[in-house]
């Protein structure tokens, strides 16, 4: 059941729809960002690291194979019986040789999070596809519902009212209007009865003194 809503305030509503089209923009250019993000980063792993993993195994297979030379050349010497230990250049086979299995094992572990990295892209794209249709399709709406809700705020708000009130009307005395009968003995209401002159009949009569002169005057 929808509730109606209870606006206090005309700039409050129109603050609220500036502050859905800020949002709008800021989270379209977010959005933007980490697809450009996502994107470098999946680039990196498949296209920049194997790349760089094959060389430094060339690398450290050269750098291995020159360390056994060194070493085999070491054991060659002698000087009379005296035959060199040749610590160093068994020492630098070792970490030759380390170097190399270690950059092989990376192939192996840029395989794996190549495609776990493809997995969560497309995971979080799936995700971020509803919050980009809600940004292109629903916001609009609820932006100009917003403005249009704070346009027929604005135009009721600048309605007045006539300048007449009903204080000011006069129907005169409410008492002097009586119930009287009819000559066929129906009860109706009139207003007040007219007030006669205070003279008499016989005193505006035609023959009185107030209405003739005497012939002596």
């Amino acid at each position: 059941m929808s509730e109606s809503a209870h606006i206090r305030s005309l700039d409050a509503l129109r603050t609220f729809a500036a502050a859905v089209v800020q949002f709008r923009e800021e989270a379209r250019i977010c959005l933007t960002q980490i697809e450009m993000e996502i994107s470098r980063i999946i680039g990196w792993i498949e296209r920049d690291r194997p790349g760089f993993w094959k060389r430094e195994i060339e690398l450290c297979d050269r750098r291995f194979a020159e360390a056994r030379v060194l070493l085999h050349q070491c054991r060659m010497r002698r000087v009379g019986d005296f035959r060199p230990t040749c610590y160093e250049e068994q020492k630098n086979v070792q970490y030759w040789k380390q170097q190399l299995e270690f950059a092989r094992r990376q192939i192996g572990v840029i395989r794996h999070w190549s495609i776990q990295a493809r997995q969560e892209a497309e995971e979080y794209q799936g995700r971020a596809s509803q919050l980009m249709q809600a940004l292109e399709r629903d916001l609009p709406r609820l932006i100009a519902l917003l403005q249009q809700s704070a346009d027929r705020i604005d135009s009721y708000s600048r309605v007045r009212l006539p300048s007449w009130s009903p204080d000011r009307l006069d129907f005169g005395d409410p008492a002097a209007w009586t119930e009287r009968q009819d000559g066929d003995g129906r009860t109706t209401e009139s207003g007040p009865e007219p007030q006669q002159d205070s003279g008499t009949p016989a005193d505006r009569s035609p023959n009185s003194p107030s209405s003739t002169r005497s012939g002596d005057d």
